[in-house]
């Protein structure tokens, strides 16, 4: 049994969010997203 990881992604930048996004997941990766250092630590 394969686990899939899981990345969190912290930007500010909606746009580089969705980039790394699309990216990480096309590659397999379960992606969490947040706009802020504390949005991250939620």
């Amino acid at each position: 049994m394969s686990q899939t990881a899981t990345i969190l992604v912290i930007d500010d930048e909606p746009q580089i969010r969705k980039f790394l996004r699309i990216s990480l997941a096309s590659q397999g990766y379960k992606v969490i997203e947040a706009g802020t250092g504390n949005e991250g630590l939620a």
